[in-house]
Order: C-alpha cells, then structure tokens, then sequence
C-alpha cells in the first residue's frame, strides 16, 4: 500500500480542501469531491474549476503575451466602468448615512415627544385629583354646616321648651300668690270678727261661751289658715328657686348655644373659604397646565411637522440620487456588456480567457 490507512486525503481543488471519503477496494482513488459541489457562476465542479486555474496558470507562465493596446484599451473600459460604481457606492454609502442619522433623529424627537406627552398627562391627572379633594373638603364643611344648622334648630327648641317652662312657673307663682292673698284676707276677717266679739263681750254676757267656742274655733282655723299660707309660701319659695335655677340653666344654655353657632359659624366660613382658594388653586393650575399642554403639542406638532417635510424632502432626493445612480449603473453595465462583446471579437484571446468570459 502506498498511503497509510490513518492518512486523510482531502480534495485537490486548491480552493477546497474538503475531506475525501476513505477509497474501498484497488480501484483508482478520487482527487476531487464527488459530492456535486460546485464553483462560481459557470457551477464549476471542482475536477473543472482545477483545471481551469491550471490553464490560467499555463497562460501566465507561457510566453504568449496579449497585445498591449488590446490590455491597455481593455484596462480603461474597465476603469470607465469601475468609475461610476464606486460613486454610485460612495453615493449609497453617504444617502444610507443621511437616512440612518434623520431616522435616528426623528425616533428621538418621537420618544421625547411621547414622554413630555406623559407627564402632561401624569399632572393634568394630579390636579383632577386635587379638584376632587377640593370638592370633597367643600362637600364635608357643607354637610358640618348642615349639621351645625340643626344643632341650632335643636338648641332653639330647647330655648323655646324653656321659655314655655318658665312661663307655666310664672303661672304657678301667680297662682300661688293668688292662693296666699286669699288666706291673708281670710285672717284680716277673722281679725275683725275677734275683735267685735270681744267688744261686745261686756254687753252679752250671755253670749260669751258661745263666743268662745266660736272665737277656739276661729282659732283653730286660723292655724290651720296659716299652715296652708305656710305650706302655699314654702311652695312658692321653691317655685321661685326652681324658677331662679331654671333662668340660670337657660342663661348658660343660651349662653353655650351661641358660643356653639358662632364656632359653627366661623368653621362654616373658614371651610367655605378654604373651599374656594383650593377651587381657585385647582382651577388655575388646571388652566395652566392646560396652556402648557397646548402650547408644547403645537411645537410638538410643529416639529413632527417640520421633520416629515425634511424626511419626504430627504427622501425625494434619495430618490432622484437613487435614479441617476441607476442610470449610472445602467450605463456602467451597457459599457459593460460592449466591453465583453469587444473582448469576445478579439481574436488573440486565449480560448480558456473565452470560456471564462461566456
């Protein structure tokens, strides 16, 4: 055996280099790929692309030289034709830039946008909220005051309650009085009717037990008149106290109902005024935030504006480049083509250079 059974053969296309499947049994060896593999736009296997840079190789070690005016002529249609590519390319190069650095600009100008858009948003939410606390805090001092104005029908019906039971006491003194006046008037009679009794005692003698009984009698009721005017002043004397003592609780009650309607009243007044400022704080802010909403949406607008008119000009100039770069490009592949016309009539040319030019 002439090769070891370790040794990888690989493909003899220099430009390959792939590894060959082991050789099975004395028959010839493959050089090449087998596996349909093929090189450049003629699909060259690589048994074919070899032998084609074999013969370029032979040419270039040969003898044979091409005329010069034909490579001379050959070499500047070739220049002419590089010529416009390489601006076309630089062209590209310079509009793909332009764009890349406009749409860069216009997605950061977007975002800022967008962002400003969101904090607009955030405090025109905030100042609703604190409209809504406003409103709220009024609604709360409405309701105290509600309720402070019932609290002040409550205390005037106590007031008129206490008036009512001071009129009734009146009317119990009076009575009493009354009651007191009759049994004083009682007494001054039976005063009187003692006294011509005993100054008729030395004339009727025969009167006098009669008159004595009557006057025991008389006496007797006296006291027991009496008793009654005492126990009628005792129950006007606590009639007068409670009436004293009612003058005073309604003197302090009066006195702590206006104390509590003024407090309600300046709550009341405070509140209506804390009200109104936070209403005229939230309206203002409100309407500031407003203007400034306004105000940045039209720049806003007027740059999105601004750059839509840069980028359709931008591009409306790209597009005229891009025509005349076609153009260009079309002309470039026109000469081209007479180029490789040119060279296929040239009939030195070395039939390998043909091939590869088909």
């Amino acid at each position: 055996m002439t090769e070891d059974a370790g040794q990888v053969r690989v493909c003899e296309y220099r430009r390959c280099g792939a590894p060959l499947p082991p050789a099975v049994g004395r028959g010839s060896r493959a050089r090449f790929c087998q596996d349909g593999k093929t090189w450049g736009r003629r699909n060259l296997s690589c048994r074919d692309a070899e032998a084609v840079l074999s013969d370029a190789e032979s040419l270039r070690e040969s003898d044979t030289e091409l005329d010069d005016t034909a490579v001379t002529t050959l070499a500047g249609q070739v220049d002419r034709i590089l010529e416009p590519a390489r601006g076309l390319v630089e062209t590209l190069t310079t509009l793909r830039h332009q764009l890349e650095a406009t749409t860069t600009t216009a997605l950061a100008e977007r975002d800022a946008a967008l962002a400003e858009a969101d904090e607009h948003r955030l405090q025109r939410g905030r100042a609703e909220a604190e409209a809504a606390q406003a409103r709220d805090i009024a609604e709360s001092a409405v309701a105290a005051a509600a309720e402070a104005e019932r609290e002040r029908a409550a205390a005037l019906g106590e007031r008129d309650e206490e008036r009512a039971a001071r009129r009734a006491a009146l009317q119990e003194q009076q009575r009493a009085e009354g009651q007191l006046t009759a049994v004083r008037d009682e007494l001054a009679r039976v005063a009187d009717r003692a006294d011509a009794s005993a100054a008729l005692a030395g004339e009727r003698a025969a009167v006098i037990a009669t008159l004595t009984a009557e006057l025991a009698a008389a006496r007797t009721t006296l006291e027991e008149e009496r008793g009654r005017g005492q126990a009628a002043a005792a129950r006007a004397d606590a009639l007068q106290e409670r009436l004293d003592a009612a003058r005073d609780e309604h003197a302090k009650a009066s006195a702590a109902q206006e104390a509590a309607l003024d407090a309600v009243r300046g709550d009341h007044a405070k509140a209506a005024a804390a009200h109104e400022a936070a209403l005229d704080r939230a309206r203002a802010e409100a309407e500031r935030l407003r203007a400034g909403f306004d105000q940045r949406l039209a720049e806003l607008q007027a740059a999105h504006e601004q750059t839509v008119r840069s980028m359709h000009d931008t591009t409306t100039n790209l597009g005229a480049e891009l025509r005349i770069a076609a153009g260009r490009a079309d002309a470039a592949e026109r000469e081209l083509a007479g180029v490789l016309t040119v060279l296929r009539k040239t009939p030195d040319l070395p039939e390998t250079l043909k091939q590869l030019l088909d």
